[in-house]
């Protein structure tokens, strides 16, 4: 696997992490999982390490389907299998490739299983804001999210835009931000599964989605820890963050540890990985 996305999955003797920017070349008989992100990070060598290994095995978990479709499309066609992230825009994607998984969702990938299982009893004795977190990077790209988060921003100062030096911070700082509040304000870009939904449940938190994506496969057996809001809600959004801090205190510790453990199992970027590879081996072993 890639590192940079992958960098917090579990290894194995048989699963391990690949520099794609220390390589020259993949190796054959070797299936490789690849992120979109992980390999923009190379540019054009890309093509070339593709290219000139057709003896390995190289699949793409395409975090971005949902709206970067030319770049989608290269890939789609630059790849052995092809995993979209989100339900976007597929039947374009079908069009250039054979090899085509059905779409799994993003996860958390900040944090491995075992340093969170380490930190558990932290986020069970957190203190918990009442004010929501929400803090998103603004995209220029996507002026219609920039402008819902500013406007959340002048009722939830925890809510609206984010500096690009989150990853800079240790793990444990951002864990605690995480696990210091008891609600959390997510906004999509153009209708995809945020990561920050699985983050704010693993660490004990209630989601608060736009309802567009209610219906999603990938929240059916979250439910009952999310809470949803209409556009309309955006310029009065204090009832839904009450009706969602409520719910936490109603739950209390047993809420926190009961998402905490349903996201471990389901959310987690190990999980991924293992749902990946089983459509990787179904379509190597279509007999099976």
């Amino acid at each position: 696997m890639s590192e940079g996305i992958f960098s917090k999955a579990e290894k194995t003797d048989q699963i391990s992490l690949v520099n794609l920017k220390a390589i020259e070349q993949f190796e054959p008989d070797t299936i490789y999982i690849l992120n979109n992100n992980d390999i923009a990070q190379i540019g054009q060598k890309y093509v070339g390490m593709f290219a000139n290994e057709p003896r390995a095995h190289v699949c793409i978990w395409d975090f971005d389907n949902h709206h970067d479709v030319a770049m989608s499309l290269n890939f789609a066609m630059l790849s052995d299998f092809y995993v979209p992230c989100h339900p976007h825009n597929n039947e374009t994607y079908a069009q250039v490739t054979k090899a085509m998984g059905r779409p799994v969702s993003a996860a958390v990938i900040q944090w491995s299983r075992d340093y969170l299982s380490e930190h558990r009893d932290r986020l069970l004795a957190a203190t918990r804001d009442p004010e929501p977190l929400g803090r998103h990077i603004l995209y220029p790209q996507f002026p219609e999210r920039n402008a819902l988060l500013q406007t959340l921003n002048t009722h939830f100062k925890h809510v609206g835009p984010a500096a690009r030096t989150y990853h800079d911070r240790t793990e444990l700082d951002r864990l605690d931000e995480w696990a210091a509040h008891m609600s959390h304000w997510i906004v999509p870009v153009r209708g995809d599964l945020p990561i920050r939904v699985f983050d704010a449940l693993i660490t004990g938190g209630v989601p608060i989605l736009p309802a567009s994506l209610r219906d999603l496969p990938a929240l059916a057996a979250l439910q009952e820890h999310l809470f949803y809001f209409e556009p309309s809600d955006v310029a009065a959004p204090q009832a839904i963050v009450e009706a969602a801090n409520a719910h936490f205190r109603k739950q209390g510790e047993a809420g926190v540890l009961a998402r905490h453990e349903l996201a471990m199992a389901t959310s987690h970027l190990d999980a991924r990985v293992q749902e990946i590879l089983a459509q990787i081996y179904e379509y190597l072993n279509p007999a099976n």
